[in-house]
């Protein structure tokens, strides 16, 4: 006789359904994304929007496999032309895509992140665009404004981000330090004297201001500071993309990293920078610290040697020689004066 378990089945003995992953509107993820990213910087929210907009033209459906994803990374065109974008671009957008598709899945759990199946653009190492000491040179023999003076003395000796130096107010700056509000939080960053007696000048000068560097229409902002050092970089006679507040950080911290018994954990102090790796970029990829370090151990150093070496011994057979010739001309002298025999 059967039992009762074998003849009957039950409800829950039946496999489960997997449930099919689900997609929803791009524009809708992308809505719930810059919601989720509140705290954002205005630059940073802008630039996520602009890498979006882009994705959504092609994907009005949000796409579930890497496929057609990476063939669209693969493809990305200038907007004014047919020249291919640049690797960095081209990065900057995928790492957009993946906070995307991370922060989508973890909302919708059923829709699936394909972006740890994409090849990332492959990015090759680029030498960080910095001012050489002509260009320091230039720039300061101009006839700036004590506002101007200041925030280029500031940026030189300090590295500041852009932002931070929009941010800096009055009651921040000290005699040897200023404490900044940066993407890691507040920190203090150390001035030399120079920079100081140029911003107590400047404080003089700006009167009940808040924030050091006003503009026309008040406080002066990432884009002021943008095209100023842009307008003064073009009177000096520099051009390119080396025109930037960004170039300023960039040859502080190499010049900074390049020292006789620089500090590195310091430097990202000063920098502000979250991974120790942002800070090392400027030792392994610094020029002065290469040049310094090959002129030290370059074998063309063994030619020197040799050289310097072969100079003193032929310097010495040809004293030698003299001293043989004179005691020639001495032995020849001395035999023609000799009376001969009788």
């Amino acid at each position: 006789m059967k039992t009762l378990a074998a003849t009957h089945s039950f409800p829950n003995d039946s496999p489960r359904r997997k449930k099919k992953p689900v997609s929803i509107p791009t524009k809708q993820a992308i809505q719930e994304f810059v919601v989720s990213r509140g705290g954002l910087r205005p630059k940073t929210r802008k630039e996520y929007q602009k890498h979006l907009r882009l994705f959504e033209l092609s994907f009005p459906c949000l796409p579930r496999t890497p496929q057609p994803i990476q063939a669209w990374l693969n493809s990305l065109l200038r907007e004014r032309g047919d020249q291919p974008l640049a690797p960095e671009t081209v990065h900057a957008r995928f790492r957009t895509l993946r906070a995307f598709y991370k922060q989508t899945h973890l909302w919708h759990p059923r829709i699936p992140n394909p972006m740890p199946l994409i090849r990332p653009p492959r990015l090759l190492p680029k030498a960080m665009r910095t001012f050489t000491v002509q260009d320091i040179y230039l720039i300061f023999n101009l006839p700036l404004t004590l506002r101007e003076r200041a925030m280029f003395m500031l940026f030189l000796d300090t590295g500041l981000r852009a932002t931070e130096c929009a941010n800096l107010t009055w009651d921040n700056v000290y005699p040897e330090y200023i404490t900044v509000s940066g993407k890691t939080g507040e920190r203090d960053v150390p001035i030399n004297e120079p920079t100081f007696q140029l911003l107590r000048r400047l404080k003089a000068e700006s009167g009940r201001d808040t924030y050091a560097f006003q503009g026309k229409r008040g406080r002066l902002t990432y884009e002021g500071i943008y095209k100023t050092i842009r307008h003064i970089c073009l009177q000096a006679g520099i051009t390119g993309r080396r025109t930037s507040p960004h170039t300023f950080r960039h040859t502080f911290g190499t010049e900074y990293a390049s020292s006789p018994g620089a500090d590195p954990k310091v430097l990202q102090d000063i920098m502000g920078h979250r991974d120790f790796k942002t800070t090392l970029r400027y030792i392994h990829n610094n020029r002065r610290r290469l040049i310094n370090n090959h002129r030290l151990c370059s074998p063309l150093r063994m030619i020197s040697s040799a050289t310097q070496g072969s100079l003193f011994e032929s310097e010495a057979v040809k004293e030698a020689e003299q001293i043989l010739e004179e005691g020639r001309s001495l032995g020849n002298g001395n035999k023609s004066t000799t009376p001969g025999p009788g």
